[in-house]
């Protein structure tokens, strides 16, 4: 009984292992491409990137302080956030605001600048996104 009961919690696990993986991917919606002849440099958009409301790099998981806008700027690179919905506050994770980045540029091709709404983001509803030139 003993083996049988080992065998099939093997086999359970091995069922569920072998299901497919889902990550979470953002939403991202009304994508404008606002100059493609432009390509920014990677690192500085990198490191603008992070630079959102008031630093989300290292152990710091989500937007902290609840602003109403923010941006992230590094040299000649800003990415700027407002709520869609007015009197809403961004409360993004660093996890969407990557995968909200990655699918825009899936769109507008990489460190090309945009204009972008990403799923969720704020309080309540969605953020705008926009990244270019400062």
């Amino acid at each position: 009984m003993r083996v049988a009961s080992f065998l099939t919690a093997v086999a359970f696990a091995a069922g569920a292992l072998a299901g497919p993986i889902y990550s979470r991917t953002t939403q991202v919606t009304d994508v404008k491409c606002t100059d493609p002849n432009t390509t920014l440099d990677s690192h500085t958009s990198n490191v603008a990137l992070l630079q959102i409301c008031g630093g989300i790099a290292g152990s710091i998981q989500k937007c902290q302080g609840n602003p109403t806008t923010t941006t992230g700027e590094s040299g000649n690179v800003r990415f700027s956030i407002t709520p869609v919905v007015q009197g809403a506050t961004i409360n993004v994770s660093k996890g969407r605001w990557e995968q909200g980045i990655k699918a825009a540029f899936a769109v507008c091709g990489q460190n090309k600048p945009f204009e972008a709404t990403f799923d969720k983001g704020a309080s309540t509803g969605d953020i705008r996104v926009t990244y270019g030139p400062k």
